[in-house]
Order: structure tokens, then C-alpha cells, then sequence
């Protein structure tokens, strides 16, 4: 049975210069990383298949990262437009799923 929805995981700085470094938080469909909201902007970054393999000049690589237009205020608005958009993200795009 297909997720229903996407998952977030937010991995936290760590280390002696973590106040340097912003948490990073994975968007993740079936259990593996999808894309990422990032920390400071709240833009949603997906990795999604190419339609065509030369389509960004890059012949080995079969996905690329897209930015979709949307910016939030919060990092749980972000989240909730992307679980609202769920079935219209799936519909559009072939997302390439990564092991975390």
C-alpha cells in the first residue's frame, strides 16, 4: 500500500560549530528523502526524474532538483501545503527516492 502522505525528519547541527549550521529538514515519501524545506526561506526542494537526460546539460544523472514557487512563513506551512498537494505532486512529478 502507497504512503498516504508525505514524512519529515529534521536532523539537527551538531558539533563544535553547529551554531554555524542550519538543521536541515527531509521531506520523505515511503520512508526514504525526497526533497528538503530549507531553514531559513521554507522553499520545498524535491528530486525528481529528468523527461529528457540532456535536459539540464547533465548526462549522468538521471534526476535533478526543482524548486517549487511557493515560499512559506513557517517550516509547519510548509509542511502542511505539501500533505494538502500530496496527490497533485505525485500526479506531476516522478520523484527520485534517496536512502537516508
Amino acid at each position: 500500500m502507497k504512503a498516504k502522505k508525505f514524512t519529515f525528519k529534521t536532523e539537527k547541527s551538531t558539533g563544535a560549530y553547529r551554531s554555524f549550521y542550519d538543521d536541515i529538514h527531509y521531506i520523505k515519501y515511503e520512508g526514504k528523502i525526497v526533497g528538503s524545506i530549507h531553514a531559513k526561506t521554507h522553499q520545498i526542494r524535491l528530486m525528481v526524474y529528468k523527461n529528457d537526460i540532456m535536459e539540464d546539460g547533465n548526462p549522468n544523472c538521471e534526476w535533478k532538483n526543482i524548486f517549487l514557487k511557493n515560499e512559506f512563513d513557517s517550516i509547519p506551512e510548509a509542511k502542511d501545503f505539501l500533505n494538502r498537494q500530496f496527490e497533485n505532486i505525485l500526479k506531476q512529478y516522478k520523484l527520485h527516492q534517496q536512502e537516508d
